[in-house]
């Protein structure tokens, strides 16, 4: 189970940015700089590509499924990145936002929420806070 976080075919990049510098834009870059053989897609609404490939708005308009989704927006975003990352098949999520238990009841609650996320569809969680 754990071969889609430590081998994955198709990695799904949700806050990828054009950016150099943000987290987003770095993790896209280590993938191809790495030489990540796969499958990389980079999910940003506002962006047509990132560092030459081709940037979907969100998983659904990429339509295929994915085997892991690192996940680098912001905390308010991070419940319906993991619930897109499920339904687009994940076996694998690494949360990269921080914000959660360490910030009190919310933060420790939306922890939650995500783990359950999870949870219920098998889907092994790195994180937050990675």
């Amino acid at each position: 189970m754990l071969e889609k976080l430590f081998s994955p075919l198709t990695v799904a990049v949700i806050g990828a940015s054009r950016t150099a510098g943000k987290v987003g834009h770095d993790i896209v870059k280590n993938l191809v700089d790495g030489g990540f053989d796969g499958t990389i897609v980079p999910i940003n609404p506002s962006a047509a590509e990132v560092l030459s490939l081709p940037c979907y708005p969100d998983l659904a308009t990429f339509g295929a499924s994915i085997d892991l989704a690192i996940i680098a927006v912001p905390l308010k975003l991070v419940l319906q990145a993991v619930e897109d990352a499920v339904k687009a098949g994940a076996g694998a999520v690494v949360v990269i936002t921080a914000g959660f238990k360490e910030t009190g009841e919310k933060g420790a609650a939306l922890e939650k929420d995500i783990a359950a996320a999870c949870r219920r569809r098998k889907v092994r969680l790195l994180g937050p806070n990675c």
